[in-house]
């Protein structure tokens, strides 16, 4: 069939589809998007600065590579491994350690890391006790807000004698969470045994809020970045276990040059929009090791 044949049939077909249906069918061979997952693990923000924050990540990948980005949240490993060819994930902007570790295991390439304004991890927090410095307020009446029936007598111990302490009850984010994970290794690193009652509140917010608001007297599971708020208002700061930071990562079939491309560009001050919507000072380019030292960690037995 020669050039001018074809060129013939493309437009007859054109004119037989109709104007929407030519505009599909340009569509149906145009190159697809990219897509950005985000995974924002458990912290319930303001919809619109979430939003905003996705959309201003996507855009910068966007120019950095040429290809138009468009993002998806709640992403999970679970989508990424089951999406078909034509809608799978390109990149991921991913906050909880454990499943960037799952990524990099699975082929992923790490782009950047972004800096920590804080040191970052899992730390255990607690009511202070009032009238006694130093010491960490356990049970009491206020218990019964979680649901708890046993009546567990009010108590004020040192923070060495919360491990051992009867009265003591964990509150952390979504069960099964890696906050929730991480605040049982630490446990299980302190005690003989974990807390006779567990309780759950769906965001790290919803753990400091809950505290704040009832007084109730738990052992709060949430990262640093709640936790300096804690400590700053006078609450009291148990235990911390460092975590690797949040991380930009490039599926297995993104090429090297546009990975570079990204990479280059977060490392310099063209990402001072993107830094500012995310709330971080900057990037580095990070290594994959922290993330599976990490996971090490999690899973070895106490």
């Amino acid at each position: 069939m020669n050039v001018r044949f074809r060129f013939f049939s493309c437009l007859v077909f054109a004119a037989l589809l109709g104007p929407a249906g030519a505009a599909r069918a340009a569509t149906a061979h145009a190159p697809s998007n990219w897509v950005l997952g985000i995974q924002n693990g458990l912290v319930q923000e303001n919809a619109v600065a979430v939003d905003n924050a996705s959309q201003s990540l996507a855009d910068f990948i966007g120019n950095a590579t040429g290809h138009k980005v468009i993002w998806e949240g709640h992403f999970t490993a679970e989508l990424a491994g089951s999406a078909a060819q034509g809608q799978a994930y390109d990149f991921a902007f991913v906050k909880p350690a454990n499943l960037t570790a799952a990524l990099l295991s699975k082929g992923w390439r790490l782009v950047a890391v972004a800096k920590s304004p804080v040191e970052f991890g899992t730390d255990l927090i607690a009511q202070p006790c009032p009238g006694k410095p130093g010491q960490v307020l356990l049970g009491g009446p206020t218990l019964a807000v979680l649901g708890v029936e046993q009546n567990i007598p009010q108590t004020c111990v040192p923070p060495s004698g919360v491990w051992s302490s009867p009265a003591a009850i964990i509150l952390a984010p979504a069960k099964g969470s890696l906050v929730d994970k991480v605040a049982q290794k630490i446990w299980r690193e302190h005690a003989a045994a974990m807390p006779g009652h567990y309780a759950y509140a769906k965001y790290q917010n919803a753990v400091t809020g809950f505290m704040q608001s009832t007084h109730v007297a738990v052992i709060g599971a949430v990262t640093p970045i709640f936790s300096r708020i804690w400590r700053a208002q006078g609450g009291v700061v148990l235990a911390h276990q460092s975590m690797p930071f949040w991380a930009l990562l490039a599926a297995p079939r993104v090429p090297a040059a546009s990975i570079s491309s990204v990479r280059t560009a977060l490392l310099s001050t063209q990402s001072e929009s993107v830094n500012k919507a995310l709330h971080i000072p900057g990037w580095e380019a990070g290594s994959p090791e922290p993330y599976a030292a990490f996971m090490q960690w999690l899973r070895k037995k106490s």
